[in-house]
């Protein structure tokens, strides 16, 4: 533990005093990511950097720009990377499901996003931990792990939430993309506190993928997210409902990236070996969406957009008797 933890401690309270209805935002350190990475991270039990994510090959969808993460310095790709606050402008600009031909960065997007929320006074405090003045993929961010470094942070900018000026608003990026780094890799316990889903279909969604036993461990600490860890202005399935023999899927109605979308939909009832299947082109997808499964009882549902997993869970059409 760093020698001037207390110092820390009091830091955390001081801005958690300062920020109103984000007070929470001090007391956790912030990593997301798209929800199967999540299931990867939650069944190693550790978050590790990019450089061993890339060496064991966990990475199923990059969230980052090629372009960022090669003029990104070798040695931070060997740093567990974390934000002081949600929101970052990286999230703003990958959160969601958006159409191939929509996304920013390179192509890359974080289509379900999962947060990952510690303990900022354990992991702040850790004698390994650095932090960074800015955003680290920037030539002008530099860390440390150092008191006085830390202090001359200026945190009214890391955890500002407003409106920007136009003569404002590289500095504010920056700033608000300062980062947590860990050597290596940081292990989910002790610090973590909770993961944060965007929906309760999304919620579904991870619990689904994770292995039944990880699942049942996992659930009470996977929970939905408040309002300041998400953006919440592009695509996303907000709930799943099944009504007689069919299943409506609900969306967010008010993206701002409704389409066009390439769909695709399977159904396979429990116990049979015929996978139904539905393809085809969604012009807006900022209402329901539904499908009729004649004779359906129960079965595991998935539903894409484009190249993306937007559901995946278990559907039930009646009572089951157990």
């Amino acid at each position: 533990m760093k020698p001037w933890a207390d110092d820390i401690r009091h830091h955390i309270q001081t801005w958690s005093d300062r920020l109103g209805p984000l007070s929470w935002w001090p007391r956790y350190v912030y990593h997301f990511t798209d929800v199967n990475n999540a299931v990867q991270i939650i069944q190693s039990r550790y978050l590790y950097c990019r450089t061993e994510v890339e060496h064991q090959n966990l990475m199923a969808v990059d969230n980052a720009s090629p372009t960022i993460i090669q003029q990104t310095h070798p040695e931070h790709l060997n740093y567990v990377r974390l934000y002081f606050r949600p929101r970052t402008p990286t999230q703003y600009r990958n959160e969601g499901l958006r159409p191939i031909g929509q996304r920013q960065l390179d192509g890359a997007h974080c289509p379900v996003p999962i947060y990952f929320c510690f303990d900022s006074f354990t992991v702040l405090s850790a004698d390994e931990t650095r932090f960074s003045n800015g955003n680290i993929g920037s030539p002008r961010a530099i860390h440390s792990a150092e008191r006085d470094f830390f202090f001359n942070i200026p945190f009214q900018l890391v955890f500002h939430d407003e409106w920007v000026s136009p003569q404002e608003r590289d500095e504010i990026i920056f700033r608000r993309n300062a980062e947590v780094l860990v050597p290596d890799r940081l292990a989910l316990e002790p610090a973590l506190k909770f993961i944060a889903c965007r929906s309760v279909a999304e919620r579904q969604t991870l619990l689904h993928l994770l292995p039944i036993g990880l699942a049942s461990r996992w659930a009470p600490r996977i929970r939905l997210g408040e309002l300041g860890l998400f953006y919440r202005r592009w695509t996303y399935l907000e709930e799943v409902v099944t009504v007689d023999n069919r299943v409506i899927f609900r969306f967010n109605p008010n993206t701002e990236t409704a389409g066009p979308f390439q769909v695709r939909f399977s159904y396979q009832e429990q116990g049979a070996e015929t996978v139904r299947i539905w393809e085809g082109q969604k012009d807006r997808l900022d209402s329901k969406l539904s499908f009729q499964l004649a004779e359906a009882r129960w079965g595991i549902a998935t539903l894409h957009l484009d190249d993306s997993l937007a559901f995946a869970g278990l559907l039930l059409f009646e009572e089951i008797p157990f």
